[in-house]
């Protein structure tokens, strides 16, 4: 079995892969304050949960954005699993050329979404990636990543529109039935949705422009499912990343 994990800003996502079936997500909150004793007690509480069994495990792949959980992941994965997870960056095969200014500062949760854009959807691909950021990538029509925007999250949206003024409350975020909101809550949750499904298109009309040939449009990332039905002309794949980091195993299991 492979775990693969993916340590976000906001959320770790670890995967459980039984060959080429991804049997298992679990998601926990990113927080660098948390010790290695709570991250390791909180994996295994959900091991027992679902009945699984450290030694069934015998490869792991780990992306992260987090320096410092990556470090405490890295050595989870080797106590409690018995394996040292491949790390992904520079040194690993990932069979995606990347044609940017400086392909060692792309973040390796780009890496993964493109390279699971280009394992299950080819070449021409635009994926928009809902997390803590929200990127918007570009595969070519030679399957190359050949750059992104990134921008400003529906999380931090929120998270600035409450503290950065004086009167606006505290709200949770979702999708209003309707753009012109009634209420402030909903005045609210509108724009940062409604006005994210619209960027998002709007950029994704501007890339294609600038490709020269139509795209096919991936909306994945943790907030992606608030607005999934925003974008209908998108296809919603919450497991992409899981798919990149699987195939970046296989291209370099020994």
């Amino acid at each position: 079995m492979l775990i693969a994990v993916d340590v976000g800003n906001t959320l770790t996502d670890i995967g459980f892969y039984d060959g080429d079936d991804l049997r298992f997500v679990f998601k926990t909150k990113s927080d660098p304050s948390r010790s290695y004793d709570e991250c390791q007690a909180s994996l295994e509480l959900f091991l027992r949960s679902r009945e699984l069994d450290p030694k069934e495990v015998d490869g792991a792949i780990l992306c992260s954005v987090v320096p410092s959980l990556e470090k405490i992941w890295s050595k989870l994965l080797l106590t409690v699993f018995e394996v040292r997870p491949l790390l992904v960056g520079p040194k690993l095969k990932t069979g995606l050329p990347i044609k940017t200014d400086n392909p060692k500062e792309v973040g390796a949760d780009l890496i993964a979404d493109a390279v699971g854009a280009k394992k299950k959807y080819g070449s021409n691909v635009i994926i928009a990636d809902l997390g803590t950021a929200t990127k918007l990538i570009l595969l070519n029509s030679k399957g190359e990543f050949e750059g992104c925007c990134i921008g400003i999250g529906l999380s931090i949206g929120l998270d600035a529109l409450v503290k950065r003024t004086a009167a606006l409350p505290e709200v949770n975020l979702n999708v209003p039935k309707h753009v012109i909101g009634k209420n402030t809550s909903d005045s609210m949750n509108s724009a940062l949705t409604y006005g994210s499904a619209a960027q998002i298109q709007g950029l994704a009309k501007m890339i294609e422009k600038e490709a020269g040939v139509p795209c096919k449009r991936i909306l994945t990332g943790g907030y992606s499912h608030f607005i999934a039905r925003l974008l209908p002309d998108w296809e919603y794949d919450e497991n992409l990343l899981f798919i990149g980091l699987k195939d970046i195993f296989d291209r370099n299991r020994k």
